[in-house]
């Protein structure tokens, strides 16, 4: 409440408050004539209302003291819009405008991988592109997550709905495969094959990893005279007392081998630097030295009759001149017509085949009623067996006819340095 005035000893006028009257008194801001003047004139009584807490009138305005600045806004200041609010509606622009976009990617890279899985056999194969793409089909599957992983990120459930979709169409095409096939039956027959890459000491250990799995067949590739006849092989010679070597290729069977003999199926050279001592004596030898790409066969006389073997080597699928996999391909169509044209009872073709399942040059063995690979019809996964570091695509198989594949499996890596790792395939009469 405010108090009323109290008269003093002089007879001015004193307010009951502590706080000064700033009509009077030039510090505040009045000018000395003005606070003169204010104090003749009569003051003004307070009003009831002021005394019991009403707000009081505000004050006139006054005008500042000398030296002292009024504070005056910066220019513009009252007119400019605060710029926060368009800068975050741009930035909340820019986020959708991003996430938009992401999302429409996605589904284009989801629905083109769709396509890939499902159409891949209509693609051409200019320059072997088709094969080379379809080496690569079961990888697909990282690919499709990763998109997945993405969709869910930003969050917009189109893109959720078609990566999902795409992975769905993955595990229907490869699921299976990665579930375990095969038998527990006991094999009548036990095959050991790997490619050795022309080193000793690979070659060494392949031995006796072979002889310890008690196999019934040790097939070598890339396994040239200057392995084939080292201390490397010492073991396995005594351990098999049936076993032969031509050019690349060595056979240690636990049957007795007879009319064995190598084929020819191309070379690194041209045909006029080929010398032939007979027709299918193409792996012997050759006018400049040059490796000779081919294949060994061999009839094996088994108890349950004879067995036609075949260890093969085929050329590294390469990108040259013509396109990729261009010489790799014209010796698989000669393999494949030269093993359509044996009636054998019994073929098991043993070895690298340098082709991938997926690859659509590998129905050259395996379509109609030719040979059944021993991986797809009894492996478990996808069976990589090369670079041997880090195994990301199968060069390696078994391939059989009148045989039943009971079990396929990887060995692990025996030696430094290896480029692909041994398999081993059972098999049942």
């Amino acid at each position: 409440m405010v108090a009323g005035p109290v008269t003093g000893a002089e007879g001015d006028e004193q307010t009951g408050s502590d706080v000064p009257d700033l009509r009077v008194w030039p510090e505040f801001g009045i000018p000395a004539q003005r606070a003169e003047e204010s104090s003749t004139e009569p003051r003004a009584q307070p009003s009831p209302a002021a005394e019991f807490g009403a707000v009081p009138p505000a004050p006139p305005m006054v005008e500042p003291a000398p030296g002292i600045e009024e504070f005056e806004p910066a220019s513009g200041a009252e007119t400019q819009p605060d710029p926060a609010p368009r800068t975050l509606r741009s930035v909340r622009s820019h986020r959708s405008r991003m996430r938009r976009q992401t999302s429409n990617g996605v589904i284009v890279l989801a629905c083109l991988a769709v396509i890939f899985l499902v159409l891949h056999r209509f693609l051409p194969d200019a320059g072997g592109i088709g094969s080379l793409l379809e080496t690569w089909l079961p990888w697909t599957g990282l690919p499709i997550l990763l998109l997945f992983v993405i969709a869910a990120i930003v969050h917009t459930k189109r893109a959720i709905v078609v990566t999902l979709a795409a992975a769905l169409v993955w595990t229907a095409l490869y699921g299976p495969t990665m579930l375990p096939r095969g038998s527990s039956a006991t094999a009548q027959l036990r095959i050991f094959s790997e490619d050795v890459n022309g080193d000793a000491q690979e070659a060494t250990a392949s031995g006796t990893m072979a002889i310890a799995q008690h196999a019934d067949i040790v097939a070598l590739e890339d396994m040239y005279p200057s392995v084939s006849e080292s201390n490397a092989v010492n073991a396995l010679n005594s351990a098999y007392r049936n076993h032969t070597a031509e050019y690349e290729f060595g056979l240690w069977s636990a049957y007795q081998i007879v009319n064995a003999q190598p084929i020819a199926l191309g070379t690194t050279q041209t045909a006029q630097s080929l010398a032939l001592g007979a027709q299918d004596a193409g792996l012997a030898a050759s006018a400049s030295g040059a490796p000779i790409i081919g294949a060994l066969k061999a009839t094996l006389k088994t108890p349950e009759g004879a067995l036609t073997v075949y260890l093969v080597h085929l050329p590294q699928p390469v990108l040259g001149d013509q396109g990729f996999a261009k010489v790799r391909d014209q010796a698989l169509t000669k393999f494949a017509q030269l093993v359509g044209a044996d009636h054998s009872a019994r073929i098991a073709v043993i070895g690298d085949v340098n082709v991938a399942a997926t690859d659509r040059q590998f129905s050259q063995l395996t379509g109609a009623d030719a040979l059944t690979s021993a991986q797809q019809a009894a492996g478990s996964g996808f069976g990589f067996t090369w670079p041997a570091e880090f195994p990301v695509v199968r060069l390696d198989d078994v391939l059989t006819h009148g045989l039943k594949p009971l079990r396929s499996v990887v060995l692990p890596a025996i030696a430094k340095g290896q480029t692909h790792l041994p398999i081993q395939v059972d098999l049942d009469y």
